[in-house]
């Protein structure tokens, strides 16, 4: 990997959250990890010993790895050791993203969400209709 100077003049970031990155240069290696569950209920009632993430394979389940089986020539030429950059505007940022001006070798981002909806049966729900 080359070293090169990574420059930017201007950069808006309006939110980063949940294990994501801003890298402004180079790395060797980025592994950001993002896990979480996410309940969702008509009635909003919440128990204390909720939340525990080896209740749910998703959490523990081995990843699929991507195989390269062909043969890869590659050939870098950096003629300018300088990665220049006038304005970056960025929205957000969130579970494991990398916004990056400069290289890596290797990213492994991972994000895990579980997401459990919670409904009442239809008989206990509320309807609202404008039939008359």
């Amino acid at each position: 990997m080359m070293n090169r100077l990574s420059v930017v003049d201007f950069i808006y970031v309006n939110s980063i959250a949940f294990s994501s990155i801003l890298e402004i240069g180079d790395s060797k290696k980025i592994t950001p990890v993002s896990t979480a569950l996410a309940v969702q209920r008509e009635v909003p009632l919440f128990f204390t010993n909720e939340g525990n993430f080896s209740a749910y394979s998703i959490f523990s389940q081995e990843l699929p790895k991507v195989t390269i089986t062909e043969n890869m020539n590659m050939n870098i030429c950096n003629q300018n050791p300088i990665i220049k950059v006038n304005s970056i505007k960025v929205t957000g940022l969130s579970s494991s993203s990398v916004m990056q001006v400069g290289s890596t070798e290797i990213i492994n981002a991972e994000a895990r969400l579980k997401h459990i909806r919670k409904l009442l049966p239809k008989r206990h729900r509320t309807h609202t209709s404008n039939e008359t």
